[in-house]
């Protein structure tokens, strides 16, 4: 399993499968070449819904999110 943890407070919000971020990673712009993290919005949780992400990834990272605008997220290879 791949933990993701919220950049600002670098607290774990869930785990994901290599096959999950594998799909991060392909419809997804990280935010510099060498990091490990992305900028979460509602609008991009709709559209990886759209392009068919596993309900229990879209689960996490709606939980990650909350009620916020944004969430930037790592991923981290333990």
């Amino acid at each position: 399993m791949i933990s993701l943890f919220n950049n600002e407070s670098d607290q774990e919000v869930g785990e994901i499968t290599e096959a999950q971020l594998d799909f991060l990673q392909e419809n997804l712009v990280e935010e510099t070449l060498d990091a490990t993290s992305y900028n979460i919005t509602p609008v991009v949780v709709s559209s990886l819904e759209n392009l068919g992400a596993d309900p229990d990834l879209i689960e996490v990272l709606k939980a990650a999110l909350g009620s916020r605008a944004s969430v930037d997220l790592r991923y981290d290879l333990d």
